[in-house]
């Protein structure tokens, strides 16, 4: 390869990765692509906080609700569309560590087509709703809602995925510790929005996910007295 070739080469890749930060320099804490993933969950702690909690979730849903809402996404999405969460809690129940990934909607927008954009992620206290259809207030604006309220979220765009520390300095009082028992019963889900509006000003769920006590997680709860 001639030296022209070559400095043609490094001129199209800065000229990508320039693209790229302009792309996802609005959201904090982003690793954009695999390759970056160790180092960036390492540069930000967030091995060194897993390292303190069960290889084994302590909370999971496995069950994607897809609501009525995802009828608007493109039908390519409509078939890819997935949704999953696990969860870790800290024996002294303080700090929940979740990992949320999703398939079917794009964490970050790759082109000027809106439509199949995740728009904002909360975790909300299900009150108002049941297991299989979830409802109520947030506890913690995850992503885009309209900021960034967990200040350990790692987005992996190309994982298609969501990392975080629910902990007391997120939404405070409305932290993992005053929501235990709540967590322990199954009532705390996350919602993802998508583009539409179900009412002015509120973008609509698309997918909701339930958070339940494995094996691991009945005996933490049990631990704290839940």
């Amino acid at each position: 390869m001639n030296t022209k070739t070559n400095s043609l080469l490094a001129i199209s890749v800065a000229a990508i990765l320039s693209l790229s930060v302009v792309a996802i320099g609005e959201i904090p804490q982003v690793a954009a692509d695999k390759n970056d993933k160790k180092d960036h969950d390492e540069k930000n702690g967030f091995n060194k906080d897993f390292k303190e909690f069960s290889k084994t979730p302590d909370f999971e849903s496995n069950n994607c609700i897809v609501t009525g809402f995802a009828s608007n996404l493109s039908p390519e999405a409509q078939e890819a569309l997935d949704c999953s969460m696990q969860a870790w809690l800290d024996n002294k129940g303080k700090s929940l560590v979740y990992k949320i990934a999703i398939s079917g909607m794009e964490l970050i927008d790759s082109d000027a087509d809106t439509q199949d954009d995740l728009y904002q992620l909360h975790i909300h206290k299900n009150i108002l709703g049941t297991l299989e259809n979830p409802m109520g207030p947030h506890v913690l604006d995850v992503y885009r809602a309209p900021t960034f309220g967990d200040a350990d979220l790692v987005v992996l765009p190309v994982q298609g995925e969501l990392r975080g520390i629910w902990d007391d300095g997120d939404h405070d009082p409305l932290n993992a510790e005053n929501n235990i028992e709540l967590l322990c019963s199954s009532q705390i889900f996350a919602a993802g929005h998508g583009d539409v509006e179900d009412t002015p000003g509120h973008h609509a769920p698309y997918i909701k996910m339930s958070l339940e006590p494995t094996k691991s997680g009945e005996k933490v709860c049990k631990k704290l007295g839940f």
